[in-house]
């Protein structure tokens, strides 16, 4: 789903989300922090590799008004799930190669900025999704979850449900289940469909998939996905390319439309998805 509001906004404190290992990324975060300091603008950082920390994007998180992505994609996902954590919308300054997610270059920003100051600015939402299971803290996502093999010469026997009802069982490498906008990551490498942000849906697709059917789903956004470890093999479970969580034999996995949409700052004349494809 996405839907564009315009609205007031208050913007009294701003956290960046850096990429640590790129100094134009830290360079571009100091230039957009000043500027917005000299309006009175907080501007508390947090390297992207810290904000995976769940306890830590919490605290972060806490009385921030926007967030600000300074890197590529990787680095929009973190802060996507920092911003996640008070429903605050979340701003993509590229810096690196180009991206589906980042909105603006460096030298953009802050004419970004002065709309979100006085309350013009442009608000994307776009559907995020939200893994659960009894050994894992829910997991959000706003690209994917994948339950994957953990054994590289091995395969994942992994039964699906829809709302319950059995679907099958794939043996492959793995299973992903995402959003509109994660269509066009790991699951189109898979073979999966894209699908534009403004269709509201879950898609499942299999990694290769040593069976005859293997073909995605593509499931209405408030069906719930059930998946299962059968077999003798473990899982991992990976929401956005986080930190892979283990799965024991037997273990369920419960992914859904998160209670709440991820939110994009979007600039009046940003690219339409399908540019960004044929890009």
């Amino acid at each position: 789903m996405t839907s564009s509001s315009y609205g007031s906004t208050r913007l009294e404190a701003a956290g960046f989300v850096v990429h640590p290992a790129r100094r134009a990324a830290a360079e571009a975060a100091r230039a957009i922090g000043g500027w917005l300091e000299e309006r009175g603008v907080r501007t508390p950082t947090i390297a992207g590799d810290d904000a995976e920390d769940e306890e830590a994007a919490r605290e972060f998180a806490r009385g921030l008004d926007l967030v600000l992505s300074v890197g590529g994609d990787g680095t929009f996902l973190r802060a996507a799930r920092v911003a996640s954590v008070s429903g605050i919308p979340v701003l993509g300054v590229k810096v690196g190669r180009m991206g589906f997610l980042t909105e603006v270059e460096p030298d953009q920003a802050t004419a970004v900025l002065e709309r979100m100051l006085d309350g013009s600015a442009r608000i994307e939402e776009r559907l995020a999704v939200v893994a659960e299971g009894s050994s894992f803290e829910p997991q959000w996502a706003l690209n994917e979850v994948i339950v994957e093999k953990s054994a590289r010469h091995r395969l994942i026997r992994l039964a699906v449900f829809v709302d319950d009802a059995y679907v099958t069982t794939f043996s492959a490498d793995g299973v992903i289940s995402a959003t509109p906008t994660g269509s066009t990551a790991y699951s189109f490498s898979a073979g999966g469909p894209i699908v534009s942000p403004s269709v509201p849906c879950i898609v499942v697709t299999p990694i290769a998939a040593h069976m005859v059917f293997d073909r995605s789903l593509v499931l209405a956004p408030d069906q719930r996905v059930r998946l299962e470890v059968l077999g003798e093999e473990p899982g991992l479970l990976s929401a956005d390319g986080r930190h892979s969580l283990e799965l024991p034999v037997g273990s369920t996995v419960q992914i859904e439309r998160a209670p709440t949409p991820a939110r994009f700052v979007r600039r009046e004349d940003a690219p339409s998805f399908h540019d960004l494809v044929r890009d």
